[in-house]
Parts: structure tokens; C-alpha cells; sequence
């Protein structure tokens, strides 16, 4: 055996080569399983008269819990590029569907759009659907479409269309995530 390895470098070349290639493909195989279990939230939002754009995040948190007797089902990101954020509270979820916001049942769904977290105390920063807008209608909408949600894991879509307190608007759509819970 050593015999052939030292009078065929070809052999010895070919063994190191497989034995980067199979670090290689470990590593990325690895990495692609961390990816797979982060959450993502990636939609497009625009507010006012702002041009629409990507927002995204790979850190969308997810809580459920109970206010007023009912289970609710809480979903926050920021875009840490743009400060931008998306926060959503859903009453009665006790399994995937559909829910609107801000809906028809005995406690109101939240969706607010805010354009600059960092802003957190300006009025005009936070677009909600239940303010109207500068023609003085309440025409704030949303929608959450969850399509898998386990003890551990939620996936779905989501639309939000919201107004400041000076009537602008802001529109989130085409909007989907995951995250575990």
C-alpha cells in the first residue's frame, strides 16, 4: 500500500481532494439544517407616499398566551436594516385558519405597521387598522392566514393596511413566515 501511494501521486492527490469535499459538504449540510430551523418573515411594505419594498427579517418572535379568557397568538418583527416593524395580536386562535383583522369577534385582532421603531413615540409613526383615514373612513384591513400551526411551529401569510393619526396610509402584503413558538 505505501508502495503505492509513494509511486502515485495521483492517488494522493485524489485522496486529499475527497477528503476536502466531504468537509466541505458536511459543513454546508450543517449549515442548511440551522437555516432550516430559523424563522423568516420577508413581505412588501410601503407607507404613504414611500415607494414599496422588501421588508425582512430572520427574527420574528411568536408568543401565545391568554388576555380576557382567550388564547391569543402574538407575532412581532423588525427589520433591523430599516427599524421597520410589524406586530400582530390574534384573539381565539386555537387552530390554523384564517383571522381578520381587526375582525368581527367579541375582542378585536391588533395589526400595526410601524415605519421607524426607534421612533417609538411619534403618533405619526404607528399605522393601525383601526385609525381612519384623512378622508375620515375606517378603512384599516388585515388578514392572517396560518397554515401550520403546532405547540412548537407556525407558518402562514399575512396582510395588514393601516393609517396614522394624520390619515396616511401604510400597506403590508404579500407578507409570509415561520417561526417556532
Amino acid at each position: 500500500m505505501k508502495r503505492i501511494l509513494k509511486n502515485n501521486p495521483i492517488v494522493v492527490i485524489s485522496i486529499l481532494l475527497l477528503s476536502i469535499a466531504t468537509v466541505i459538504t458536511y459543513s454546508r449540510n450543517i449549515e442548511a439544517l440551522n437555516n432550516a430551523n430559523k424563522g423568516f418573515f420577508s413581505g412588501k411594505i410601503n407607507f404613504g407616499d414611500s415607494y414599496k419594498h422588501v421588508i425582512y427579517s430572520d427574527k420574528v418572535e411568536v408568543k401565545k398566551g391568554t388576555e380576557r379568557g382567550l388564547k391569543t397568538l402574538s407575532i412581532a418583527i423588525i427589520d433591523e436594516k430599516t427599524s421597520e416593524s410589524v406586530f400582530v395580536k390574534l384573539y381565539d386562535v386555537q387552530e390554523k385558519g384564517t383571522f381578520f383583522i381587526p375582525g368581527e369577534g367579541k375582542v378585536q385582532n391588533i395589526g400595526n405597521l410601524i415605519k421607524d421603531v426607534n421612533r417609538f413615540r411619534e403618533l405619526n409613526n404607528f399605522y393601525q387598522t383601526t385609525l381612519s383615514n384623512d378622508e375620515g373612513l375606517k378603512n384599516g384591513v388585515g388578514r392572517v392566514n396560518i397554515t401550520k400551526l403546532t405547540d412548537s411551529e407556525i407558518e402562514g401569510e399575512l396582510i395588514i393596511i393601516g393609517n396614522n393619526s394624520d390619515g396616511k396610509q401604510a400597506q403590508l402584503e404579500s407578507a409570509r413566515f415561520k417561526a417556532k413558538i
